[in-house]
């Protein structure tokens, strides 16, 4: 395991991206689905109902998506097309290896019960998502720092620009990039770890910034407006080993 001082100030780039184990993150983050997950789904949901034009569909990047299917859960009924832009090529095989199985894994039927409830009867949803997932959703392999400017109506981010360094300023460009990947005017909708120094993966020490509510939304004041932030569950112990609670954001790309 690595020391934590000696992964203080490091960027990007110098972390074993490759090498990130997938399974091992998902079984440690999402093996036993907690309250604040379901309350995360439950507001990306509410986000994504409103997203601007209202009852159309609509094309949905998530970005950084990691071994996690809630944010297309979230957004498929909603979603034209769906995107996962993601950087790390274990985490990339990981998602065609989710999209391609035939059953849901009980923690993904736990979610995607969730979405539905949320959704209500006004959208009827499928048992099953993976269909529909299959269908609408393809899997980039790509850097938060190389997404295209203005290419989705909607954006959604879960624990990524601040789990991916230890510097603030490349912190501060990949919110940047989140944003300006939506049109003005679509949605943005972001989770981020709370009172994070680092999370581990298979006792290697991955990166995280420790942030604020505050702090978030002064990033977010010059590519976003109608910023809303809630804190969720942010405790003086840790919840699950890299993190004591999440901030979840909502805004329109200016």
């Amino acid at each position: 395991m690595q020391d934590r001082d000696a992964a203080s100030g490091r960027g990007n780039a110098d972390y074993a991206w490759k090498e990130f184990d997938s399974e091992a993150y998902f079984q440690h983050y999402y093996g036993e689905p907690h309250p604040d997950d379901d309350l995360i789904v439950q507001l990306a949901v509410a986000a994504l109902k409103r997203a601007r034009p209202l009852g159309d569909d609509l094309d949905v990047v998530d970005i950084g998506t990691g071994p996690n299917l809630i944010p297309f859960f979230c957004a498929l009924p909603r979603a034209r097309r769906l995107t996962a832009w993601e950087f790390s090529g274990s985490n990339v095989a990981w998602l065609k290896r989710e999209f391609d199985g035939e059953g849901l894994r009980p923690q993904w039927r736990h979610f995607w019960d969730i979405v539905r409830e949320a959704y209500g009867e006004a959208a009827p949803l499928p048992d099953n998502p993976l269909p529909a997932l299959r269908e609408k959703c393809s899997v980039t392999q790509g850097s938060i720092f190389d997404l295209p400017p203005r290419a989705w109506d909607a954006a959604t981010m879960f624990f990524c620009a601040e789990s991916i360094t230890k510097r603030q300023d490349e912190f501060e460009a990949a919110c940047a990039a989140f944003a300006r990947s939506v049109r003005p005017g679509g949605t943005l909708a972001a989770a981020f770890l709370a009172r994070s120094e680092g999370y581990l993966v298979s006792d290697y020490l991955y990166p995280a910034l420790n942030l604020s509510a505050d702090g978030i939304e002064q990033v977010f004041a010059a590519h976003a407006e109608g910023i809303e932030t809630r804190a969720i569950g942010i405790v003086e112990r840790e919840i699950r080993s890299g993190y004591s609670g999440v901030v979840f954001l909502t805004g329109l790309a200016r």
